[in-house]
């Protein structure tokens, strides 16, 4: 019988932990604003000549591979994804909680479907409409503090593959429906 452990979020991950510096004298930047993402798809990523346009100012947090983005505004909106690759000079707004899990406790891709599901955006939710702000918003310590349940890492590495090939399939049902379409 699989037993699953209550963890606190924040003891299994990290959130915000690199920045840009402009010490770092970056000739570009390809940058991920929170309305470019929805539901793990992209948009649009800016690029930005740093040699004749000035930076956006949220233009700050850093990723790497296998960092959930969240954002902080309006979580019903569901702007968030999971970063599988990037650009160089990859740089996203601080609307987004960058979140890098402890590879030990917790499997990326795990928790990003479990962040996703309704229950937990709704959650979220909840937390930024009773905020004192002009919009609702949460903090990064909102998600550091969630409780969840989870399982050994190769059960959560398993949950997450049957997940992402599900999602896969749903990818290209949508763009045989396009092909079709036209």
């Amino acid at each position: 019988m699989e037993t699953w452990k209550k963890i606190r979020l924040g003891d299994a991950c990290k959130t915000n932990t690199e920045s840009y510096s402009t010490k770092e004298k970056w000739g570009f930047v390809n940058y991920l604003d929170t309305g470019n993402i929805t539901n793990n798809t992209i948009d649009s990523i800016q690029f930005i000549n740093l040699k004749n346009m000035k930076l956006p100012s949220r233009a700050k947090r850093k990723v790497r591979t296998d960092s959930i983005i969240y954002s902080t505004v309006r979580p019903n909106q569901r702007h968030f994804g999971i970063i599988k690759s990037q650009p160089e000079n990859f740089l996203v707004s601080t609307g987004f909680a960058v979140i890098d899990v402890d590879t030990n406790i917790l499997n990326a891709d795990f928790l990003y479907y479990l962040l996703t599901q309704n229950t937990f955006v709704d959650n979220l939710h909840a937390v930024a409409e009773q905020t004192a702000s002009a919009y609702p918003a949460i903090k990064p310590s909102d998600i550091e503090n969630l409780e969840i349940e989870i399982p050994d890492l190769a059960t959560q590495r398993k949950i997450a593959c049957i997940l992402s090939s599900l999602d896969r399939k749903i990818v290209k049902n949508t763009e045989i429906n396009k092909n079709l379409a036209a």
